[in-house]
């Protein structure tokens, strides 16, 4: 990604972003043909691409074993960049039944000796099958999401790739569009990790980090989470996530009937998705409103820009019968499975074991900033290695504050050189600002400049960076 090409990309984004009559159905723009919807034959929707069907060789596979793999033209692009390809591979859902995903593996022309692996994962935040991050990829896919997931991921794959590292970019959500279930996220994206080692033939000790904003620190999250158990032989030297859903509740509680109340629809549509006790209970209790608003956020398309723009100030609650549904023993048991904060979760929260960087904006206003808080709080007290930069933003300023740190961090853990400090503090190496003149040595001026270019740019969640 060049500068050349930016400019119109920002214009398009704008375009997105601005005008709920246009985030309900693919943009127009004539800048960045690469990423404009033509429904590219070679790479149809998920839904009917025979790729994205699992094959019967499924169930008896292995976690994280390959079983279909294809070359796929991405809307990134960079002169470090060897190849790119998608590849199904098998993971678990929710429930540990076998399910399968699609990942995008970025090959780096000159790959770093001995091989270092990043995993970025991205804010779909939409439970309709075609907001894949593998399908956003896809050169002219159609896409609702082509922007979101070209500008959400880029910055990071471009650095990555001009470091010589290789990158994975897992469908997190699962073939279900399964948005916030923790358990589902967490699988998918430690067995796209193995997917890509199995596949480039790597080391199984290959260094690997992972990084993740917003949706993407909740899968994030959770695949640190389940590490140790669940995928040991990874070898993870440190993960950065910010802005991250740690409490489905708190965060239902918070974005309801304020201007993001979109989020909590899908939120709990994605939830409904891996527990058929909760889908039955929900679906129970809806009217004729609630049944049909079910369909509008599952219909093809119906992506990030949809979710915030087309249901604003609404009340969730309003769309069932029920008089306390949050309190339903059914929907209660859920909420405490997916909670990673230790003082409501029913189960025993695990402490990962290696360095991590965690970023909040203390004004964000999607996210509660005082769950993350508790969190960290939790996890020191167990003996975790955690940086915690408070940041005076709120979500989409602090996605953007926190990219120089991001880097940093990510460089010095493939390094080994994260200083031990006290759990809950933070180094100033990381929180150094993108106009800050060391941020060029730390990500590269290329890419600095092109990170700075988005201030005051329309996000994706609506307001401005």
């Amino acid at each position: 990604m060049h500068m050349r090409t930016l400019a119109p990309l920002l214009a398009a984004l704008a375009a997105l972003a601005g005008l709920p009559a246009v985030l309900a159905r693919p943009f127009d723009g004539t800048g960045t043909d690469f990423l404009l919807p033509r429904a590219n034959p070679d790479f149809p929707n998920p839904n009917v691409d025979p790729f994205y069907q699992a094959p019967d060789s499924l169930a008896p596979a292995q976690n994280g074993q390959v079983l279909k793999r294809r070359p796929v033209p991405t809307t990134i692009q960079s002169i470090h960049l060897d190849s790119t390809y998608q590849l199904y591979y098998r993971t678990e859902n929710t429930q540990g039944s076998p399910t399968g995903t699609v990942a995008t593996i970025f090959v780096p022309k000159k790959p770093a000796s001995p091989p270092k692996v990043l995993s970025v994962q991205w804010y779909e935040d939409a439970v309709s099958f075609d907001c894949s991050p593998s399908y956003a990829l896809v050169q002219n896919s159609g896409s609702s999401s082509a922007v979101i997931a070209f500008l959400d991921i880029g910055i990071y794959t471009q650095w990555a790739l001009s470091q010589g590292y290789y990158v994975v970019q897992a469908d997190h959500e699962g073939p279900k569009a399964s948005f916030i279930a923790g358990f589902n996220s967490g699988k998918a994206v430690l067995d796209g990790i193995k997917a890509l080692i199995n596949d480039q033939k790597l080391p199984q000790d290959t260094q690997v980090a992972m990084t993740g904003y917003s949706g993407g620190a909740h899968a994030t999250v959770w695949a640190e989470t389940l590490h140790e158990e669940y995928a040991p032989s990874i070898k993870l030297v440190g993960s950065v996530h910010g802005g991250t859903p740690v409490d489905p509740r708190g965060t239902l509680l918070l974005i309801n009937k304020g201007p993001f109340a979109g989020f909590a629809f899908a939120g709990l549509i994605g939830l409904m998705s891996q527990h058929p006790d909760l889908d039955a209970y929900v679906r129970s209790i809806l009217g004729d409103a609630g049944r049909k608003k079910l369909a509008e956020f599952t219909s093809n398309g119906y992506c990030l820009p949809s979710v915030v723009a087309l249901s604003p100030f609404q009340d969730i609650f309003s769309y069932t019968n029920a008089t306390d549904p949050i309190n339903n023993p059914r929907v209660v048991k859920v909420l405490k499975e997916e909670s990673l904060l230790s003082s409501y979760s029913s189960r025993s929260v695990p402490v990962p074991k290696h360095p991590r960087l965690i970023f909040h904006g203390v004004l964000d206003e999607i996210v509660p900033y005082k769950d993350n808080a508790q969190y960290v709080r939790e996890q020191c007290a167990k003996g975790a290695d955690i940086q915690f930069n408070s940041l005076v933003a709120e979500h989409i300023t602090g996605e953007l504050f926190g990219i120089v740190g991001v880097i940093n961090f990510l460089k010095q853990s493939f390094a080994g050189e994260i200083p031990k400090v006290k759990c809950g503090s933070i180094l100033p190496d990381y929180q150094i600002g993108l106009f800050d003149p060391r941020a060029d040595d730390i990500m590269g001026k290329d890419i600095a400049d092109e990170a700075r270019s988005l201030k005051g740019k329309k996000s994706p969640f609506g307001g401005n960076f």
